[in-house]
């Protein structure tokens, strides 16, 4: 019997004692939670958030968000959606008053908010997709200009030039991006036309880092409109085991309110990472706050730029493209483009042209060895990077006909008919007069010239100086003068003549005639150490090259390309 008195005393105390130790995590728990156990039940949610729109109830497109009347960042799968996101603190909080019940429940602030477009009824939800319409045909176009930039470039350089691979990349984003921007249209173009019942839904997805590289998705349970919150819960409704809290849901906003004060939000978007600088988002290397380094600009306007960086200006190696304008491949200095730096080897295709300058000089005749022409010298006006030994062939050689209405080249038929046999592709070219009409010098021209099977297509030198041109009428009597002649030779011989001109009357005259750079190859003569900024069939490197069996100077040229472009280039436009 006293045994059993010891044990019910002994229960009566531990019952006790249990009571009181309720009663006192009651009391503890109800309790207002200290600063620091608020601290300690935050939680960084990961929040995106897009729009999908529906056809009768089925998805059609998705979008990634909604601004200025119309819908941007369109996809027609959502895993390829570049989702509008944002990632905000939130509280972890209890669903019962005092006893422990997080079960992973989660309250943040209401952010990206669908927009009214989602209440859109059937015909004002139409009218924005023909505003979209419209956006992403004007995008399309931009994205068009960018690809044949790149495409150009790619076509006309090999992976051995510097850059190569960073165009090659760039250019593939872009047909993926252009690639899925036509179906959007197709699709949102047929759904316009259609008697289809037209919706638009916000989707929004919520999840919180779990572990290294793992996140755990969340669901919403509620929205309080009143307070601007959201109740989430992990999907799995479980709380890590390391998580303790004793706010509930209102205190938990009531925080949210005062960090919100202190941290103001920041706007959410498909926007790349890095600084925000002048026209754009900078992402790469930063010294005092500016680009120093290495980095890549994305532009307000769809400018691209990829390279070094000095003072937050573009200096070094880059790459730069934007819609509607031509890419820029080179060295930039203090934020301006210099132009691209090459490398001259053995694998670029080389050739000459000729005058009677290569014969007569200082009242001497000399004689042009064919069997012994070899390219051994580059030239030293301007400095160049030369990979190997110079010993170059020549693949190709234009020689002068004829000038104005009444200058013939004595020399041209017999280093034409030279140049065939020895296996070298030859060319004729004319030399341009400011002082006789275009049409009757492509008379003088085509009279005295040759034109066999396999030779180059014809070429106009212009090389005018500003005193002729102003003497001849301007610049826009010259051209007219010039466009007689290309067109003349080319209704005669059947073949586009290519236009050579200085890089000094490029940028000076050539902006003026815009219809020439369309319609007709270009050869530049520059001599400084980078590659023309235009698109160009050749180049003229240096006037003082030397070449194995020609007596003194020979100017030097190169063609825009390598041995498959160039074979492509003989195909087309050769006779």
């Amino acid at each position: 019997m006293s045994q059993l008195r010891l044990g019910r005393r002994l229960a009566y105390i531990g019952g006790g004692m249990t009571a009181v130790l309720l009663f006192a995590c009651l009391i503890i728990r109800s309790l207002p939670p200290s600063q620091r156990e608020v601290e300690e039940s935050a939680v960084s949610v990961a929040q995106t958030s897009y729009y999908v729109l529906e056809a009768d109830g089925k998805t059609a497109a998705c979008f990634a968000d909604y601004a200025d009347s119309v819908f941007t960042g369109g996809t027609v799968g959502r895993d390829s959606i570049p989702a509008r996101r944002i990632v905000q603190r939130g509280y972890w909080v209890n669903r019962l008053p005092v006893v422990p019940s997080c079960f992973g429940r989660i309250v943040i602030r209401w952010n990206c908010r669908p927009d009214p477009v989602v209440n859109l009824r059937d015909a004002a939800l139409r009218r924005v997709l023909f505003r979209t319409l419209a956006r992403m045909d004007t995008e399309l176009g931009g994205l068009q200009t960018v690809r044949n930039e790149t495409g150009y470039y790619l076509r006309v350089h090999s992976v051995q030039d510097y850059g190569y691979n960073r165009i090659a990349g760039y250019h593939a984003e872009v047909v993926r991006r252009m690639d899925s921007l036509r179906s959007v249209l197709k699709t949102v173009h047929d759904l316009s036309a259609s008697p289809v019942r037209l919706r638009v839904r916000q989707v929004n997805r919520y999840s919180i880092a779990s572990g290294p590289g793992e996140r755990t998705v969340c669901n919403r349970l509620r929205i309080y409109k009143e307070r601007g919150a959201v109740l989430l819960q992990t999907a799995d409704g479980m709380t890590p085991f390391r998580v303790t809290t004793r706010l509930r849901s209102g205190k938990a906003m009531d925080e949210l309110e005062k960090y919100r004060r202190k941290h103001p939000a920041v706007a959410a978007g498909p926007q790349p990472k890095g600084i925000r600088v002048a026209g754009g988002r900078y992402d790469g290397e930063v010294r005092k706050g500016l680009p120093d380094g290495y980095g890549r600009f994305y532009g307000d306007d769809g400018g691209f730029y990829d390279g070094h960086w000095k003072g937050g200006r573009r200096d070094g190696f880059g790459i730069y493209v934007a819609p509607h304008e031509y890419l820029q491949v080179g060295e930039w200095k203090e934020d301006v483009f210099k132009g691209e730096r090459l490398t001259y080897n053995a694998d670029r295709i080389y050739g000459i042209d000729l005058s009677k300058h290569q014969h007569e000089q200082r009242g001497r005749y000399y004689h042009i060895y064919w069997n012994r022409i070899r390219i051994t010298h580059l030239g030293t006006l301007s400095s160049k990077t030369v990979r190997g030994r110079v010993d170059y062939p020549v693949s190709f050689a234009y020689v002068k006909s004829t000038e104005g209405c009444t200058v013939r080249n004595a020399y041209y038929l017999t280093d034409y008919a030279e140049a065939r046999r020895h296996g070298i592709r030859t060319g004729t070219y004319h030399f341009f007069s400011t002082t006789s009409p275009g049409g009757a010098q492509a008379g003088h021209f085509l009279q005295c010239s040759r034109f066999g099977k396999g030779d180059l297509p014809p070429v106009l030198d212009v090389e005018p100086s500003d005193a002729q041109i102003a003497r001849m009428g301007g610049a826009a009597a010259m051209f007219r003068s010039i466009r007689a002649w290309m067109t003349h030779v080319r209704r005669r011989t059947g073949r586009r003549p290519i236009l050579y001109v200085s890089q000094m009357f490029a940028d000076n005259y050539l902006p003026l005639a815009p219809d020439l750079v369309d319609n007709y190859l270009v050869w530049i003569a520059r001599y400084g150490e980078y590659k023309p900024d235009i698109k160009l069939a050749y180049w003229q490197l240096s006037p003082d090259g030397k070449v194995r069996g020609i007596h003194g100077d020979v100017d030097i040229n190169v063609f825009n390309g390598y041995r498959n472009q160039y074979e492509d280039f003989l195909k087309r436009h050769c006779f």
